[in-house]
């Protein structure tokens, strides 16, 4: 992939309003884009993918003939044609996503529509020397109104982008574990708070006790 091919699409980014947030080329960058994109959080890509192989393996019938093609068809960074084997590459750290990842983040985050600005390259085995300046992956059933882009450098690089201005106009969604925490300081909150009553409780009906055998004191003199 030549410097031209990165340019273009830079000048095709910036055209479209778009900013680029740069992630590491550690091969997760589909799954840290990702990760930047739901989470704020591209460190997060470990749980991204994982969810994503949990599809994989949950409903192999709708990806598996995207996976198994035709051996005269050369898959991409050579993944294995065999589904399960692919599957179980997959899982691993540093294993690059490809459309079929995409597809199946689509599908499990169940409410995104993502759409990534490419270039395509001569070393990418697709569309040579094209550009492709949007393509779409619709989830199954789309719940939520929401778009999750990423860019492009066809069988090089993925980046999170952000249209300008809008980087922090639609909330991120809640890392799993977190909920569970702020439920557990919650009920924890609730415990001191009941604690804290009962102890207030006691107090009262001590000093209760106290005022009546003043009172009782002041009768008898």
């Amino acid at each position: 992939m030549s410097n031209d091919h990165k340019k273009r699409l830079e000048a095709r980014l910036e055209w479209e309003g778009f900013v680029e947030t740069k992630i590491k080329s550690d091969g997760n960058c589909q799954f840290s884009s990702l990760a930047d994109q739901l989470f704020r959080c591209p460190e997060y890509h470990e749980k991204v993918r994982e969810r994503i192989v949990k599809q994989l393996k949950t409903c192999p019938k709708i990806y598996r003939e995207f996976v198994e093609m035709d051996s005269s068809k050369k898959r991409a960074n050579d993944l294995p044609k065999d589904y399960s084997e692919y599957v179980k590459n997959m899982s691993k750290n540093g294993v690059w996503g490809d459309s079929v990842t995409l597809q199946a983040a689509a599908d499990t985050f169940n409410e995104q529509v993502f759409r990534y600005y490419a270039v395509w390259g001569e070393d990418s085995g697709h569309y040579i020397g094209k550009e492709v300046p949007s393509m779409e992956i619709v989830p199954k059933s789309l719940t939520l109104e929401r778009v999750v882009y990423l860019s492009y450098l066809a069988g090089v690089h993925y980046n999170s982008i952000y249209l300008k201005g809008s980087e922090t106009d639609t909330a991120p969604m809640e890392l799993p574990g977190k909920t569970k925490n702020k439920n557990t300081n919650k009920s924890e909150n609730n415990k001191d708070m009941e604690a804290q009553g009962e102890n207030k409780s006691d107090k009262d009906k001590i000093n209760e006790k106290k005022q009546n055998k003043d009172r009782n004191k002041r009768k008898n003199k």
